[in-house]
């Protein structure tokens, strides 16, 4: 930032409203004049400077809110997808406990028709039909829970990624959150030191007009 100066011909400026003014003086007023003038180009300068900086973080912060909001979306999507699997997966384990029951409950037929086929031989024909109907319901349970049991863990995979897909947004959220805030705190910084300058520049510009009169 450029600096500014402080000249002494002030008061013989002011003086010479009361008394003629000397050459000597007038050279002094004209010297304070012109560092007023620099005094007010560099304050000018330094204004603009500040206003481009606090331009740029404005659009700093726009963009890191698009990501906010980008964060946002992909974790509506994710929870959505998340109840979505423990539906699908809550219906599996319905469907494979059923499965389950109905295999136990299949193999005790078998034993108990097995003891009957001994006990009775007249039935023997009967069971043993009856027999094998039940192993092929027996293989038929036994697919659907093979078949059931690898979707399971296709959405148990689905279930291990979504879960890291949250991780990773979540850990996105953090990043956009620290960056807006961090955004904020600079245009904090410039909005002040654009108040500072501008009452500077006004400031000088009202030096400037006073030496500018006197000076005449």
């Amino acid at each position: 930032m450029k600096k500014l100066t402080v000249n002494a011909s002030l008061f013989i400026a002011f003086c010479g409203i009361l008394s003629p003014i000397s050459a000597a003086a007038q050279a002094s007023a004209q010297e304070g004049i012109q560092k007023i003038k620099t005094n007010l180009e560099n304050s000018r300068a330094n204004l603009e400077e500040y206003k481009k900086n606090q331009n740029i973080v404005e659009k700093n912060i726009t963009e890191v809110q698009k990501a906010k909001q980008n964060v946002e979306a992909q974790r509506k999507v994710l929870t959505e997808q998340v109840k979505e699997n423990k539906t699908a997966l809550g219906k599996i384990e319905k469907s494979e406990k059923q499965l389950i029951s109905l295999i136990a409950e299949e193999k005790n037929k078998i034993q108990s028709e097995e003891k009957q086929a001994q006990e009775i031989e007249l039935t023997l024909a009967k069971i043993k039909e009856n027999r094998k109907k039940r192993e092929e319901n027996l293989q038929d349970y036994q697919g659907q829970l093979t078949q059931l049991q690898d979707e399971k863990k296709i959405w148990n995979q689905k279930d291990q990624s979504l879960k890291e897909m949250g991780q990773s947004i979540e850990t996105q959220s953090k990043t956009v959150l620290a960056q807006e805030n961090e955004w904020k705190l600079k245009k904090k910084g410039y909005d002040g030191e654009i108040s500072r300058w501008g009452k500077e520049v006004e400031r000088q510009e009202k030096y400037h007009d006073t030496y500018t009169t006197l000076a005449k």
